[in-house]
């Protein structure tokens, strides 16, 4: 039988005629569901069910008061600290800093009956001490300020106790301190024939104290749900607080020393315990799923209700869910879920970051990357068109739009409306959930699946943050403390962190999902427990308190030992009736180091065997496959009809070298560009990037050039030129980049470069011309920006190909065809030995380039053999006109573009034959930086 049930035949054989007059008092409210139906299940007839409660619930009730909630109790002490510190008072917006961890460590005093003026005084004369100097130094205004925070503590928390007793109001700390007081007589104001305490462990100082008068008083009984091997085994840790209970023999009374209840489960009854190790979070939910689905595969007709997934880490509540089969009886989860994890919360973090910004920047536009983000969450496109927006940033390349052009783009736009006034942040938000609202029940009902439980959760979401701003918006009024987005914007998140959704499931049938505190006086015959990993089970060293770990052990409070003591009695009061059990760890490295199973597992694994040899342990670890590809098996993407009639097509509108380019490189990339048509996301530049230095620099030359077309240039027109370089630079980087600010950080930097390239280059061009006219040669423009077109035959197939040239000139006799570059150029790759080179190695592609442009152009123009094929590049100005060489030699014959077409040819053969796939390259340096990498795993 379960703990509950035994607890149920005890006091219905016990109290057959008074079992209705009892009042139970269980750690959780939980427990006392299953209490009812084990109690229903015994009586044959109907019968009045006794007084049930959580701790927690029975102890308010003798407290005579009302539990203020977390919000309102930091509004109260910050109303405190403003009467006793006047015009010394911190903001509210700093109070909310270290409010709520100064109210939780008077909740600790109060729970553990600490004496607050020993404590205080104590806190007080600890920072003096660290703060004195043997020397005759003064202290700092800093000093000063600090001690004197530390010294008003104390007045603080007397103050604050006070004002709740006024008002008949307590925290639970305080609830508990105020119930001890003549609990006798508040006992007797109640018609309990007897007080049933069931299935507690480690009890503050306030419940051990009302336990032991109780029991004393022959008013109470306890009843412990514990095992011999933690109870009886000095070291455990999970038998720390039992222990104590047992040997003080206070929780019995008229001298017995009978402990209720001790069993003897984990050493005697035979269980059947795996331990895996997992990669990932999601990888532990689909186990889960696995391990549900074979209990049902070997038994369709299992009832689950003996079944529980235990999450040790409550950010795996959707994964597992979605992991899960269809059960029978269905998933009933019972457990809370931070409401910060749900998409609610990531909305309005958004919303609430675009809005800080704008002001924080004291402009009245958005920052792109801030409306970017609100508009790529599915709220927001819930609510308006956002990508109608998002399109017309990106194409115009907007840094920071103003509402104006936001109202033009969006149907709705109470996203971007006034943010600065409390009163406003409050009724824009709840315009914005009542119409988030509106919109996921009609997104519902347009469903097909009709998955009304999906919309339900989501409805429940909005509801508990409207709650929120609705609690939000009540303080407001009655406290002056909020003024201003960042309070607001703290306040929110601080409530948002501390609020839990209740997910309440019908905990008698069906499949138990739950997270580790709702297991508490719970047993189940099959268990999966996830996320058993150090730090998550126990939760490692986290103490956030003013009162140092030190002066905590001498007060008797808790600290992060008596929390792990806690963990460890959960973890084996989980195992202590069940049977089958299945503990999962993730075996993932974390952001700081290694991930490691918990302590306890490890434990488990040595101890185990040796106290119940009826039971057996299996460890092991699942591979999960990385995704990575198998370099024995690269990717072939076999040529469909589909396929080869858009390469066709291409051939009709023409290939440019650079697309034949990627194919010498990677035919796969070839493919994401030109089949599959794959481009990389365009995104707003904040700063001038490479590409846009590279066309302005070519825009700049080319207005500088076209007017001299067919023209001889000479030094004077150079020198004219540089005179205007900056004006024309400026220019085109305004018409080519109007987000850019350039006049301060990279974007100046980059304009500078800029100036320095064309000075460079114009200073170079004087020389070539000056040394032209030395050997009487005339240094003629012969088209700037020219694009040429001409056809080949491969197979039958007449393919277009077509380039643009930046410049043709001729010095003297010399044809010279230029392209511009940024860029480096290394010499190598102008070096070529063999034209079957140029087929697929990828070091040759401005070399294969250059020969391209000179075979286009002798196809489309008369000309006068040998011609030369180069680069100018910037970053190397003094190097001239690099031209391309074929074995030596930069003079490019009639043979040589004879052998260039062959190779031509070769490339386009290969592209037009449908029996060759596309395959990824075998050089991964080419991958590097490829905008692809990451689909093929590179």
């Amino acid at each position: 039988m379960t703990f509950i049930e035994t607890l149920t035949h005890h006091l219905y054989k016990t109290y057959p005629e008074t079992i209705s007059e009892l009042c139970i008092v269980f750690p959780n409210r939980r427990a006392g569901l299953f209490f009812k139906n084990a109690l229903a299940s015994l009586s044959e007839r109907p019968l009045w069910a006794p007084e049930i409660y959580s701790i927690e619930d029975f102890i308010t009730k003798l407290s005579e008061t009302e539990i203020l909630d977390p919000m309102g109790q930091l509004f109260e002490l910050y109303e405190i600290i403003l009467k006793i510190e006047k015009e010394k008072s911190p903001t509210f917006d700093d109070f909310l800093k270290w409010g709520q961890t100064l109210l939780a460590d008077f909740n600790d005093i109060d729970s553990y009956l600490v004496r607050p003026e020993d404590l205080f005084g104590n806190l007080k004369s600890i920072k003096e001490l660290e703060n004195w100097s043997l020397g005759s130094d003064q202290l700092t205004a800093f000093q000063q300020e600090y001690l004197h925070f530390w010294k008003s503590l104390g007045k603080y928390y007397l103050a604050f106790r006070e004002k709740l007793s006024i008002k008949k109001q307590a925290y639970h700390g305080l609830a508990y301190r105020l119930a001890i007081e003549k609990i006798e007589e508040k006992i007797n104001r109640h018609r309990w024939h007897k007080i049933i305490f069931a299935g507690f462990n480690a009890l503050n100082t306030a419940e051990e104290l009302i336990f032991k008068r109780l029991v004393a008083l022959d008013k109470a009984e306890v009843f412990w749900d514990a095992d011999t091997y933690y109870v009886d085994n000095k070291i455990q840790e999970a038998g720390r607080f039992l222990r104590k209970y047992k040997v003080s023999g206070q929780f019995t009374y008229n001298n017995e020393k009978h402990f209720n209840w001790v069993v003897d489960k984990l050493g005697n009854e035979e269980k059947f315990i795996t331990i895996t190790g997992v990669n990932k979070n999601i990888g532990q939910a689909k186990l889960a799923g696995q391990l549900i689905q074979q209990m049902l595969e070997r038994n369709p007709s299992l009832d689950l209700k003996k079944t529980a997934i235990v999450l040790g880490d409550e950010n795996l509540l959707f994964p597992v869910l979605h992991s899960l089969p269809e059960t029978p009886g269905g998933i009933n989860v019972t457990m809370g879920y931070p409401l910060k994890n749900t998409p609610i919360a990531g909305f309005s973090e958004l919303l609430f970051q675009l809005h800080e910004n704008k002001m924080r920047m004291g402009r009245e536009e958005f920052y792109y990357q801030d409306i970017f983000k609100l508009c790529s969450h599915p709220y927001t496109k819930l609510l308006t068109e956002a990508d109608r927006l998002v399109r017309y940033i990106r194409e115009n390349n907007i840094t920071f739009c103003h509402l104006e052009t936001i109202e033009k783009y969006l149907t709705d736009t109470s996203l971007f409306s006034d943010f600065q006034k409390t009163a406003n942040i409050y009724s824009n938000l709840h315009k914005i959930t009542e119409a988030l609202s509106q919109a996921l029940q009609i997104q519902w009902e347009k469903r097909l699946d009709k998955n009304k439980q999906a919309s339900n959760i989501e409805l429940e979401y909005l509801f508990a943050y409207s709650k929120i701003i609705r609690r939000i918006h009540t303080l407001s009024s009655n406290y002056n403390s909020i003024e201003g987005l960042k309070t607001f914007r703290t306040l929110l998140n601080q409530l948002i962190r501390a609020t839990n959704l209740a997910f309440y499931g019908e905990p008698i049938s069906g499949l138990q999902v739950m997270g580790m505190l709702e297991t508490r006086t719970l047993d189940f015959e099959n268990i999966i427990l996830l996320s058993a990993n150090e730090g998550v089970l126990p939760s490692g060293k986290k103490q956030n308190s003013f009162i140092p770990h030190d002066v905590r052990k001498v007060f008797n409070l808790p600290s992060y030992a008596e929390k792990d003591s806690i963990f460890a009695f959960h973890f084996y009061h989980l195992l202590q009736r069940a049977k089958n059990i299945d503990i999962v760890y993730n075996t993932e490295p974390g952001n700081l180091g290694g991930v490691e199973k918990s302590r306890f597992l490890s434990q488990l694994i040595y101890e185990f065997p040796q106290i119940n040899k009826k039971s057996s342990i299996t460890e092991q670890i699942l591979e999960a496959d990385t995704g990575r590809i198998n370099e024995k098996y690269p990717i072939l993407i076999p040529k469909t009809t589909r396929m080869m009639e858009t390469i066709r097509q291409k051939g009709e509108s023409g290939y440019s070298p650079s697309l034949l380019n990627i194919y010498r490189n990677c035919s796969l990339k070839f493919y994401f560009q030109l089949i599959c048509k794959l481009r990389e996301k365009e995104e707003v530049d904040e700063t001038i990037k490479a590409d846009t230095l590279g066309n302005v620099i070519h825009k700049t030359l080319e207005a500088f050039f076209k007017p001299f077309e067919g023209k001889t240039i000479h030094t004077s027109d150079l020198i004219e030129m540089k005179k205007q370089a900056g004006n024309q630079l400026n220019f085109n980087f305004e018409k080519y980049h109007p987000a850019a600010d350039l006049s301060s950080g990279k974007n100046l930097l980059t304009v500078r470069v800029a100036q320095k390239f064309l000075n460079n280059f114009f200073d170079r061009q004087q020389l070539e011309v000056i040394q032209s006219v030395k050997e009487k040669k005339q240094f003629h423009i012969e088209q700037i920006e020219h694009e040429l077109v001409s056809e080949i035959t491969v197979k039958n197939q007449t393919i277009q190909i077509k380039g643009t040239i930046d410049r043709i000139d001729r010095v003297g006799s010399s044809l010279r065809i230029i392209d511009y570059k940024t860029g480096k150029t290394e010499e190598k790759e102008l070096k070529v030995t063999e034209t079957e080179e140029l087929l697929h190695e990828q070091t040759l592609n401005k070399s294969f380039q250059l020969l391209l442009y000179a075979w286009l152009y002798t196809r489309n123009k008369p000309f006068t053999f040998p011609i030369l094929s180069g680069i100018i590049g910037f970053r190397q100005h003094k190097s001239g006109l690099s031209t391309v060489k074929i074995n030596g030699s930069d003079a490019i014959t009639k043979e040589v573009l004879n052998d260039f077409e062959q190779v031509l040819a070769q490339v386009l053969e290969e592209i037009f034959n449908p029996e060759i796939p596309f395959t990824q390259t075998t050089d991964k340096k080419v991958c590097v930086y490829c905008d692809y990498k990451t689909i093929c795993n590179r």
